[in-house]
């Protein structure tokens, strides 16, 4: 199972933990205040609080260490 990455809920700052393996696209929601979105399959998004570029790094990240554990 690969490991699980860390980020932080938006609304009351508490973390969320994602499996890498299971998230099928991130993107920016063009809102007030801006929010970053992880979807997993078309079914459920999860907003967090840190910048696309830094959920996007933190999840290649995480697969490139799976990759390299097999």
């Amino acid at each position: 199972m690969p490991k699980l990455c860390k980020f932080t809920s938006p609304k009351d700052g508490q973390p969320v933990y994602v499996n890498p393996d299971q998230v099928s696209v991130v993107y920016t929601f063009k809102g007030e205040p801006p929010d970053t979105i992880i979807a997993f399959r078309k079914d459920f998004l999860l907003g967090v609080k840190e910048s696309l570029d830094e959920v996007v790094s933190t999840l290649e990240n995480a697969q490139a260490a799976e990759s390299n554990r097999i």
